[in-house]
């Protein structure tokens, strides 16, 4: 199928990224990028898929709302692929939204601003409630 018919869908995703050494995936390492991989592989049986995120995060590095996009060729609707990734992600990381978009789009060239704040040692993580 050429890539131009597989469904780009843009991800919003929130994690506490206390136990993951940062967003991209690395050899012999835990990873936010690497367990949605996991997922998306295990929800769509695919392997032939590009997941690109909008920038990366060192270890330990929180997230509320990062963007990313996935490439992957599947009928599930946005709405369904979000509920079935949760559902294999682990509890700290939480896709928000799916939606489809169109391949103009791209997570890291579409980037407006990226903000960092500091996370207070007593405060909890907003991880917000799955449904």
């Amino acid at each position: 199928m050429p890539q131009w018919r597989v469904p780009r869908f843009k991800l919003t995703i929130e994690y506490a990224g206390s136990r993951y050494s940062g967003w991209q995936i690395q050899k012999n390492a835990k990873t936010v990028q690497g367990e949605i991989d996991r997922a998306v592989r295990s929800v769509t049986a695919r392997k032939d898929f590009e997941l690109y995120g909008s920038g990366r995060t060192d270890a330990g590095v929180h997230a509320l709302a990062q963007v990313a996009h996935l490439d992957v060729s599947t009928t599930l609707p946005a709405g369904t692929l979000r509920r079935r990734l949760n559902d294999a992600l682990p509890a700290d990381i939480n896709i928000l939204a799916a939606a489809q978009v169109p391949h103009r789009f791209h997570a890291r060239c579409g980037a407006h601003a990226r903000r960092r704040a500091p996370l207070h040692r007593h405060a909890r993580f907003p991880l917000v409630r799955r449904d």
